[in-house]
């Protein structure tokens, strides 16, 4: 674990072993490792350069790439609208956009290279060896909302990506491990960090990793059995669809999962039908994924630490604070602060979010929990009111900004209630200033917002509840629905 940047690990397990398996594609270690240094080759360090499509090895050889350069690759969720994406590339000012073609209509205005067009782009690289970029610098740039709506560039560092596996190695914890026989399923797609993280740990421990475009449960069933799946990484939603395919899952040794707690049943499902070891990990793209980790000896149908998100990593903290960032002691609520050597490197262009969520080496979570005596992480409410719906981040003020466009609307205020199906889902309260209903709202809607923020049920109200100084009071509305449970995550 000595290299800290992406294309150095990568360079040392050049091999003829399957790195990448993507449908009829595949590309050894040796071979992703000469397309990332003739990607490396058109790239100039600090360059931001966007993806946008679904997952492929052209994805994997631009972020190696990147990586051998000094550039910073931006993913974007394909699912997003025109203006969303407009927005992420704008506010990047990425100077290129790789797109496939599939996502043509959410393409700006900008210098496109189409991926059936990408062999050729990368042909015409000039001559030279690419600068190898260092271990503290910027490597990826996702995009995640917070309470105004307008997402922020997390900007990302290369050793960010190797201190989880470095702290269990080095503390002899099997926790999560990459054994060398592994093949590993990437479900999560890699415009989130969860994906993305989940993918360079099998690329930088030379694995055989078996990458879906688009999760689809049938699908990641059939590759599991083909390819002989040991590990992976999935959301509750996901990890259920599959199950109910009713295929036998028995070659998958570990299952990692994030997003979400999993259920008793769920868990209890899994532990007789599959028979293998899990573990829950908790974080945010802010702390470069991961930093409490729930281990597989924890996993026990109704013992005591199933309600837990996990204990920190050797290295890692996790401490409460109140409203004015003192610590709390053991027991009591508060506001989650969890200090990783991962921690982003800053939000892009933004320096006051910065500073308020960077505090002396401390990332403020915006979740709300209580930490017990050993240290475990319980998980209470969501200070930012994210909603978290199969895996995708959801956040209300997005939402609310978007329907306070449509002239019957007065006010309005969104919340995520339970769902046994996905987690969560999207629940619109309304107040309107003339007769409209659901369909039309929803209707409004459509094109404006990626499809899985599209709340379910709309819910027509005299009027929002809002404290003194106006803020919605979304305790109040959520009540109903999350009344009778010990937590308002699910």
């Amino acid at each position: 674990m000595a290299e800290r940047t992406l294309g150095g690990a990568l360079r040392a397990q050049a091999s003829e072993r399957t790195a990448l398996l993507c449908g009829d594609t595949s590309l050894s270690y040796v071979e992703l490792d000469r397309e990332a240094d003739r990607v490396a080759r058109h790239l100039d360090s600090g360059e931001r350069i966007a993806f946008l499509g679904k997952e492929s090895p052209h994805y994997y050889e631009l972020l190696f790439g990147c990586s051998r350069s000094g550039a910073v690759l931006v993913p974007i969720n394909w699912r997003l609208t025109a203006a969303e994406v407009e927005h992420i590339v704008h506010d990047s000012g990425a100077t290129v956009i790789f797109a496939d073609r599939s996502c043509a209509k959410a393409v700006p205005e900008m210098p496109i290279v189409w991926l059936e067009d990408f062999e050729h782009w990368k042909a015409s690289a000039p001559d030279g060896k690419p600068v190898e970029s260092g271990p503290d610098d910027a490597v990826a740039q996702l995009y995640t909302s917070g309470t105004t709506g307008l997402p922020k560039g997390v900007v990302l560092g290369q050793r960010g990506f190797f201190e989880v596996r470095a702290a269990l190695e080095d503390n002899g914890l099997d926790w999560l491990d990459w054994r060398a026989d592994d093949v590993s399923l990437v479900g999560v797609p890699g415009f989130h960090i969860g994906g993305l993280w989940w993918a360079v740990q099998g690329l930088t421990a030379g694995i055989t990793n078996v990458i879906m475009p688009a999760f689809a449960p049938a699908e990641a069933v059939r590759l599991v059995r083909e390819h002989g799946v040991t590990i992976t990484c999935v959301v509750p939603a996901m990890l259920r669809l599959m199950l109910d395919e009713g295929q036998s899952l028995q070659g998958l040794r570990k299952i990692v999962y994030g997003g979400s707690p999993i259920s008793e049943t769920l868990l209890a499902r899994c532990l007789a039908e599959v028979g293998c070891e899990l573990a829950q990990i908790y974080g945010l793209t802010e702390t470069g994924n991961t930093a409490v980790c729930l281990p597989p000896s924890e996993h026990v149908p109704g013992g005591a630490r199933m309600r837990a998100a996990g204990r920190p990593y050797p290295g890692f903290a996790a401490e409460i604070r109140d409203a004015q960032g003192k610590p709390l002691p053991a027991g009591e609520v508060g506001e989650v602060w969890l200090r990783s050597p991962a921690n982003m490197l800053e939000y892009w262009r933004n320096p006051t979010a910065s500073e308020e969520s960077l505090v002396d080496g401390w990332l403020r979570t915006g979740d709300a929990g209580c930490v017990d005596e050993e240290g475990y992480v319980f998980l209470r409410d969501r200070i930012k009111d994210m909603i978290i719906v199969a895996g995708e981040n959801v956040y209300p003020a997005e939402i609310e900004g978007v329907l306070a466009g449509h002239p019957a609307v007065a006010d309005s205020a969104v919340i995520g209630v339970p769902d046994e199906r996905w987690g969560e889902s999207v629940h619109a309260f309304v107040v309107t200033r003339e007769k409209a209903t659901a369909r039309e709202l929803m209707t409004f809607l459509q094109g404006k917002l990626a499809s899985f923020k599209l709340p379910l049920r709309y819910e027509f109200v005299e009027a929002i509840p809002r404290n003194p100084s106006g803020k919605v009071l979304r305790r109040v509305l959520r009540e109903q629905f999350w009344g009778d449970r010990d937590r308002e995550i699910n």
